[in-house]
């Protein structure tokens, strides 16, 4: 019998400090004898929650866990959270950005400790019936613990101290959100007050500001009472990764692919999705943003090689380049003019969103073949459907170039060399000045290559665009003005 192949289990990163014990293992024991089963990620993720320090204290004031979606990730807080009220007798407070969320786990607790048919020990700890007024519920217990719930506001919805706090959904909560809950803690009857923060990386749309801090000083300076635990790949996959590859990198940051996820489904979403989401929705990858990664181009050496527009060079092999967003969404146009031997000029035409398809894209270059050395056409979200419009329209083949992993390393090498030695100029243009000089470093291919990658407050097609113009430019043997003989 050939077993069927399970999620990695372990987190692919961890800051965690030393502990004396952990209430961990026990827990999962006594819930396993109920029914309510963990798995090996999950038990994990129970230890570093229970985990103890010689005092009998939480060896952590502070755990953060980050991972894709679909993976439970929500689970073992809970229980913990039920396990520090109804058994320890803790004041627990849970959170959460969306009352959908709030009212999920509400539910769980009646369906276990108001079902007296089914778990009577259970419906022995509950002291009286549960408060249920959505964004308000709480339940106590005869420990004297109880488990309060809400939504985040940026103002205390409700006085009163806590032992632990779960916030879940963390990705979105703010610094506001963070000064309304914290102050509860203050004064915690236990002493050492816990705070579990659970969330998935932030999508673009993502207002929150705590949890990439969070996650940016695990990776970097480490604190000794606050610990990190995430499920992730540490660098946006090559544009040419293959499908088989993709669900090989989903097996490392999803730990349950190959049980409760399916492994069909993820291969549907590395379809379907652009590369960037796919990235942080299914493979746990954090965008740079937070970190003060330094651009590739020297901002410096780029204003040196600026002229005004009446002295841009006019003459010289002619390629345009088009790149596209990992997505699809966002395309970006340039045009390059270099002499042999001599300088070259490039300019960014056009970046727009691709959102009306590139028919009218496939026009304009059309009009221009006659004039044009090379076109290249980079990105695998877009490059297919364009090419296949150029053909269509009687595009000379010879002039395209669908452009490899290879190609545009070169391309991102020789711009950068060209901008340091002074041989390219360009005239001022805010889209092509920003990305040139606040792209950051993206691995291309697999042999170890780089590129432009989008910064915290930029996107890098454009300046990609304009280093793929100069590379083919430079390149480029074709002659468009030069006769062809047939024999």
């Amino acid at each position: 019998m050939v077993r069927a192949r399970a999620g990695r289990q372990e987190p692919t990163f961890e800051a965690v400090g030393p502990y004396a014990r952990t209430d961990g293992p026990e827990i999962v024991s006594t819930l396993s004898a109920y029914g309510f089963t963990f798995d090996a990620a999950q038990a994990h993720q129970l230890d570093l929650y229970a985990a103890r320090d010689a005092a009998g204290a939480p060896a952590a004031m502070t755990i953060g866990l980050s991972v894709p979606r679909q993976n439970g990730k929500s689970h073992a807080a809970r229980w913990y959270a039920i396990w520090c009220a109804a058994i320890c007798g803790m004041e627990v407070v849970y959170s959460a950005h969306n009352g959908d969320v709030v009212g999920e786990f509400f539910k769980l607790l009646e369906s276990v400790f108001s079902n007296g048919a089914n778990y009577p020990d259970f419906h022995a700890m509950l002291d009286g019936e549960p408060y249920r007024q959505p964004g308000r519920q709480e339940m106590r217990f005869t420990s004297g613990g109880r488990i309060r719930f809400s939504t985040r506001t940026n103002s205390k919805s409700r006085g009163g101290t806590c032992s632990v706090i779960v916030i879940d959904e963390a990705q979105e909560l703010t610094d506001a959100q963070l000064n309304a809950l914290l102050p509860t803690m203050a004064a915690s009857p236990d002493g050492v007050p816990q705070a579990i923060y659970i969330g998935t990386p932030p999508d673009p749309t993502c207002v929150g500001t705590v949890f990439r801090r969070m996650h940016d000083t695990a990776h970097s300076d480490p604190e000794p009472d606050s610990w990190w635990s995430e499920w992730a790949v540490a660098e946006l996959p090559p544009e040419d990764a293959t499908e088989d590859r993709l669900v090989e990198l989903a097996y490392e940051a999803n730990p349950a692919l190959g049980s409760r996820m399916r492994e069909r489904s993820v291969r549907n979403e590395a379809r379907t999705m652009g590369l960037d989401g796919f990235a942080r929705e299914r493979l746990g990858w954090w965008k740079p943003g937070g970190t003060a990664q330094p651009p590739l181009i020297d901002p410096a050496a780029w204003r040196k090689c600026q002229v005004a527009e009446g002295g841009a060079m006019r003459d010289g092999t002619k390629a345009f380049a088009v790149k596209f967003s990992p997505d699809g969404k966002t395309a970006a146009l340039s045009v390059a003019l270099a002499r042999k031997g001599g300088g070259a000029f490039v300019e960014l035409v056009e970046v727009a969103g691709t959102s009306r398809g590139t028919d009218g894209l496939a026009d304009w270059l059309f009009a221009r073949a006659k004039e044009t050395a090379a076109l290249a056409i980079d990105g695998r979200a877009g490059t297919a459907p364009l090419v296949k419009r150029l053909i269509d329209r009687g595009y000379p083949k010879r002039g395209l170039i669908e452009c490899r992993a290879a190609d545009a390393q070169a391309s991102v090498a020789m711009l950068i060399d060209e901008v340091n030695a002074g041989t390219v100029t360009h005239i001022e243009s805010p889209a092509l000045d920003n990305s040139a000089t606040k792209s950051i470093r993206r691995k291309i291919g697999s042999n170890g290559g780089f590129g432009f990658g989008d910064g915290p407050d930029s996107i890098s097609c454009p300046v990609e665009s304009a280093a793929l113009a100069l590379w083919a430019a430079r390149t480029t043997r074709r002659d468009p003005h030069r006769k062809q003989v047939v024999w």
